[in-house]
């Protein structure tokens, strides 16, 4: 329904304003992506247990509350990707090309630059220690993730983890499968994707919530955002984009704190908040569009960065550890952006065409 007809733009919805490139989507990710940055300076420079932003406002840290937002908005541009997709190639080989260029590169530079410089091992010890050998193709596979390298950031407040934010990527990866297999078996459609919603929410009651642990602990935190996400695509022809709504959900949640539906709550008043900033009409926000999505290259490379600010004793607090790890990040996740990832998202679909002629012939 055209807004004209409804009087103003209460009734503007998804389908209406997802139209094009015309959003605020990458300035939310970029967002996300520094506020993960900024949560983990708290653990990073003063060990475990240190009370990070966010958590006590809400019982959330703030990294747990970006997360949120990325698989928010993952669950519904991954949704719209698999349903406009060519074949089922361009939809996988699009989302390899998104995730594991830059991905193998943070891990060969974590190898083969951070972990002889930061090893407190000779470098002979360190190249003939098995777990340099095995942390390239133990995370490559995203199954069984590897922390550590052989004497690097032992001496750090968080000891030894080089990279805690890859965590992440298997459970991404994991609801691409979960989408393909709602797609296949007919749970896409409006009809039948109640029962999806239904499964997360139960989820978010009956499993812990957990920023690690297992795919089925993680489905407390993760997987009703991103079922909250596609969910929005698939019925966006019914979903307003409205602050007065983004309001109301958000006190809705505020009240509940403590309350057994909080969590849920919770959950469906961030993941409102965020689709609704991503297509709000805000005059000239739009304009970062210009630039790149550095995101993704922010998220892989923060925590490594401020792990090595730490071990030069170059920060010591968390506040001079975000305005030194800042800009360093940044400047990665530009090159990234830049040499990596915008050129292999260029030549996805004709990697995918190449594989669909190879299986042809």
């Amino acid at each position: 329904m055209p807004p004209s007809q409804t009087g103003g733009t209460w009734m503007t919805t998804i389908e209406q304003r997802d139209v094009g490139r015309d959003n605020n989507f990458n300035l939310l990710r970029i967002i996300a992506a520094s506020a993960v940055l900024v949560s983990h300076a708290w653990p990073l420079a003063l060990g475990q247990g240190a009370i990070e932003p966010l958590y006590a406002a809400t019982g959330y840290k703030l990294g747990t509350t970006a997360v949120t937002v990325f698989f928010t908005v993952s669950g519904f541009f991954i949704t719209k990707s698999f349903e406009n997709r060519a074949s089922l190639y361009d939809f996988v080989i699009s989302r390899v090309a998104r995730i594991y260029p830059a991905f193998i590169i943070v891990l060969i530079l974590t190898v083969l630059i951070l972990g002889p410089i930061f090893s407190k091992l000779s470098l002979a010890a360190y190249f003939s220690d098995l777990r340099t050998w095995t942390y390239l193709p133990r995370n490559f596979m995203l199954v069984r993730l590897q922390y550590e390298l052989p004497g690097v950031f032992s001496a750090n407040p968080f000891p030894g983890a080089i990279n805690g934010s890859l965590w992440t990527l298997f459970k991404e990866v994991s609801c691409y499968a979960l989408v393909v297999l709602a797609g296949a078996t007919g749970f896409t459609r409006p009809r039948a994707f109640p029962t999806i919603l239904a499964i997360s929410v139960a989820a978010t009651f009956l499993l812990p919530q957990s920023e690690g642990g297992d795919l089925l602990h993680a489905a407390g935190t993760l997987g009703l955002p991103f079922a909250l996400g596609a969910a929005a695509y698939v019925y966006r022809r019914y979903v307003p984009v409205h602050w007065a709504l983004a309001l109301a959900l958000a006190l809705i949640a505020a009240v509940l704190k403590g309350a057994a539906a909080y969590p849920a709550m919770h959950a469906v008043a961030l993941s409102y908040g965020a689709l609704w900033i991503g297509f709000a009409s805000i005059p000239g926000i739009n304009a970062y569009n210009r630039l790149g999505d550095y995101s993704y290259g922010m998220y892989i490379y923060a925590f490594p960065v401020e792990q090595m600010l730490v071990a030069s004793d170059l920060a010591s607090s968390p506040i001079r550890l975000v305005v030194l790890s800042f800009p360093i990040t940044l400047l990665f996740a530009i090159l990234s952006w830049t040499w990596i990832e915008a050129p292999a998202l260029a030549h996805r679909h004709r990697l995918a065409a190449y594989w669909r002629l190879r299986r042809l012939g």
